[in-house]
């Protein structure tokens, strides 16, 4: 294992003076381990120029096999750092802001009922942050988007939340009862922020792809300040429908708009053993009650149509 370690510690930091650092022995010692290695594989691991190494192609393909065998190990140290973070008797929830304030208050309210003496934290946080939270073992369940492949997170499709055109109520684009993206063609348009998250790509492309001019002289990347700019007279904006209802009873318009955005949000957990009864209990519900916010969302578009 200590020729191991040496040589994932070379194949990291790129030569023998790093990673005797990142080890705290000394460079002999690392030295003489990587000899061992050499000896014990059959084959030479690193090419010797001067000062410095550089790995053989030999040496590449048992890095692969090292990398992936240390994840398992940074998988315990995740656990551990799940168990030591989680306190007895507490559910932490990190979610998108839209997410939390329309479907979350009904969950809990329910899960109250059922588990009087659960804590319940709810943390609003970006997608990133939700992200890095689940992977660090400091959030139970994340609500965000479908983020499939990262290492460490467990991603199961939420919903596919089809985005609308948020509209001042006195809006002249407000009388139609459908719109399109070449509709909004001269509109002060509102965000998104190109310096924002993954979430705006889909706007971005389709306003792109019809290649209409809109002026963005307002952008935000939280999409309820977006909706209280339109709700000011601001301007107009694509915006995830999750926010919709309650800022439609304040007096936004929406209208569906072709061609269709889309977005999948996602349920994130850390990607360690079986789900815990509270968390699969509280997984369940918010899918139900997503599914009920997006049905609403639609029966209203549906009545202004």
């Amino acid at each position: 294992m200590r020729q191991v370690e040496a040589f994932r510690a070379v194949m990291m930091s790129g030569g023998i003076t790093a990673a005797a650092s990142m080890l705290n022995i000394s460079q002999p010692s690392v030295s003489r381990l990587i000899a061992d290695m050499e000896r014990a594989v059959g084959f030479r691991l690193f090419d010797r120029r001067g000062a410095r190494v550089h790995p053989t192609a030999q040496a590449q393909a048992l890095y692969e096999a090292v990398r992936r065998s240390y994840a398992g190990l940074d998988l315990l140290d995740q656990a551990a750092r799940r168990i030591r973070a989680h306190p007895v008797g507490t559910v932490r929830i990190a979610a998108l802001a839209a997410v939390a304030m329309s479907v979350l208050p009904a969950v809990i309210a329910r899960f109250r009922i059922l588990y009087p003496d659960i804590k319940v934290t709810v943390e609003s946080l970006g997608q990133r942050a939700i992200e890095e939270r689940i992977f660090l073992g400091q959030a139970d369940l994340g609500i965000g988007v479908d983020t499939q492949g990262r290492e460490g997170v467990r991603s199961t499709l939420l919903a596919r939340a089809e985005y609308i055109c948020i509209l001042p109520a006195n809006h002249h684009l407000a009388t139609r009862p459908h719109l399109a993206v070449e509709d909004l063609a001269g509109e002060e348009f509102i965000g998104p922020m190109h310096e924002a998250d993954a979430l705006w790509n889909g706007i971005d492309s389709a306003l792109a792809d019809s290649g209409i001019p809109v002026s963005r002289r307002l952008e935000t990347q939280h999409s309820q300040i977006l909706y209280a700019f339109v709700e000011a007279g601001l301007g107009v904006s694509i915006a995830e429908p999750f926010s919709a209802p309650l800022f439609h009873r304040l007096g936004v318009a929406i209208r569906p708009i072709a061609p269709p955005v889309y977005l999948d949000f996602a349920l994130l957990e850390p990607d360690i053993g079986p789900t815990p009864e509270i968390v699969a209990w509280l997984s369940e519900d918010v899918r139900r009650e997503t599914a009920a916010c997006l049905a609403h969302v639609q029966n209203v578009v549906s009545s202004k149509s």
